[in-house]
């Protein structure tokens, strides 16, 4: 049954106010069952494809707080793999679910799929207790070291909570996976103070407390600089990620325009190294800031602010600021964007052929695709991201050295999309030749679809239908125990709380259709 009328308000106001208090409702104390998926908002596939991170929000604040799990990616694959398989060779529903020890699926009206749910319990190898309203997932790893963290914006607290976890980016055959949630938990499950970032005044350098509401999250190439996006505080804060020590809040941003939402970093360009060096070696500083694009709720426009380490100073206190802020044209109003995704495919290429400063400039003028996910009215907002260099010529018959570069944007092209755009991610399908292909995926919650948008040709590829409330998505592809190529989407269901399985196989007739799920669907008390 739908939420309706005064009962949605009610589920929906509650939490809401019990965090305007600063407290949680009389729920406060019961132990939650990490076992299970309640109200998951984010989703992330570590990059070894052996851990698949999953935060729970606890959204109408049943227990003591959310949770944090990790689920062993390897075992989920092998339960879902022959459904996929036997839908792929042509065998019955009934059979292929069989093959995999499932039964016919009692509610394919409301919860797609051939087959019933797979438990999650059998999967979860860690788990941690954080504040309620968890509101996303962030994995960042160390450049040159073995470093894995995962940061967690958390709004009850508020706070943005971290871990230590595995780096697996080199796994390979004989790779063992640990699987681990670090956050010092005490015993009551709980990462402790140290692990909530924000909350102390005295473990930041400057005095600070997070601001509340924290929402989206994204970080520099490094991973050295988190920044978290304050949707109700027209704010943006910072934590510098100590890989030598543990990360800090340094600082936040105040005075942006209204409802920041989501953040996603600018990847860098690949000359950087070299400018750099060729600057210094003529007596020269090469400057360029790693950047942040961040989008609003209630402004159109999309911003970007920039990363300051200040190292030069004693002790270095980095900040970030709002170096520019870009109208958006393309849409009726243009505000209310929420998720923000950047592809760099085609100026990554162009850098892959490089042997020289030259020739890596040039490839910094090839523009970076930008999306958005837009709601009034709903649509995919289509745009670009232009690397703008400076240079200077000390000697007017000597060669030109770089000094600095920095980025700017524009959208020009607005998709119509179903309602509720709310998410964007990219992702890799395999297309019909058997190649990896990137693709953009935006999330409609309120429609109950996902959109396959493939940025070369320009165009919608696929419409995949959900469960009710698909909240965030995580990408899985790679290469199974056979050598055979795979992709699958995996679906966070807020709603129901429970994880929807797509396959992203252009060879296979269930391309894009969700063919499995992991966790009974549950629907939420008050549309019981």
């Amino acid at each position: 049954m739908l939420i309706r009328g005064r009962r949605a308000e009610r589920l929906l106001l509650a939490p809401l106010l019990a965090v305007a208090a600063g407290c949680f409702t009389e729920a406060e104390g019961r132990q939650p069952d990490p076992t299970r998926l309640y109200f998951p908002t984010g989703l992330v596939v570590s990059p070894g494809r052996t851990a698949l991170y999953v935060a729970n929000s606890d959204f109408d604040l049943q227990y003591g707080g959310g949770w944090v799990q990790i689920l062993d990616l390897a075992s989920l694959r092998a339960q879902v793999a022959p459904i996929a398989a036997a839908l792929a060779e042509g065998v019955g529903t009934f059979d292929a679910c069989a093959r995999a020890g499932r039964g016919a699926n009692p509610e394919p009206w409301l919860n797609p799929g051939p087959c019933s749910a797979f438990e999650v319990a059998p999967l979860v190898r860690a788990h941690a207790l954080v504040g309620a309203f968890a509101s996303g997932l962030l994995l960042v790893h160390e450049q040159g070291g073995a470093g894995a963290r995962l940061f967690v914006p958390v709004r009850g607290d508020p706070s943005v909570t971290y871990f230590d976890v595995q780096d697996d980016r080199g796994a390979g055959a004989g790779f063992v996976p640990e699987l681990k949630l670090d956050c010092s938990a005490g015993q009551d499950g709980f990462c402790d103070g140290a692990h909530r970032l924000g909350q102390d005044r005295e473990r930041t350098l400057r005095g600070l407390q997070l601001p509340a509401d924290p929402l989206g999250i994204a970080a520099s190439a490094d991973g050295v600089a988190v920044v978290a996006a304050h949707q109700t505080q027209a704010a943006a804060s910072l934590v510098y990620n100590d890989w030598r020590g543990v990360p800090s809040l340094a600082y936040f941003a105040a005075n942006l325009p209204n409802g920041p939402t989501e953040l996603v970093a600018i990847p860098e360009p690949g000359m950087l190294g070299p400018a750099r060096a060729e600057a210094e070696a003529a007596g020269r500083y090469f400057q360029y800031q790693p950047s942040f694009a961040l989008t609003f709720r209630a402004t159109a426009e999309v911003d970007i602010l920039q990363y300051y380490a200040d190292s030069g100073a004693s002790p270095a206190r980095p900040f970030i600021v709002r170096a520019s802020g870009t109208p958006i044209y393309t849409n009726a109003t243009g505000y209310d964007s929420r998720g923000i995704a950047i592809v760099a495919r085609r100026r990554q290429a162009c850098e892959a052929t490089c042997h020289d400063l030259g020739c890596l400039r040039e490839c910094s003028e090839v523009p970076l695709q930008l999306f958005l996910a837009n709601r009034t009215p709903a649509s995919l907002v289509v745009g670009q991201i232009d690397t703008r260099v400076s240079s200077e010529r000390p000697d007017p018959a000597g060669a030109e050295i770089l000094t600095g570069a920095y980025e700017t944007l524009f959208a020009y092209d607005s998709v119509p999309l179903d309602f509720g755009p709310s998410r964007v991610e990219v992702g890799t399908v395999i297309d019909r030749d058997g190649q990896p292909q990137e693709h953009v995926f935006v999330v409609c919650f309120d429609s109950r679809t996902i959109f396959s948008y493939d940025p070369e040709e320009a165009r919608i590829d696929a419409v995949i239908k959900t469960g009710r409330g698909p909240h965030d998505i995580a990408l899985d592809a790679g290469l199974d125990a056979q050598g055979s190529a795979y992709a699958y989407l995996y679906v966070g269901h807020f709603t129901d709380s429970y994880i929807g399985v797509v396959d992203l196989d252009m060879r296979r007739p269930s391309f894009g259709q969700m063919f499995a799920s992991v966790g009974v669907p549950t629907p939420p008390k008050e549309s019981r």
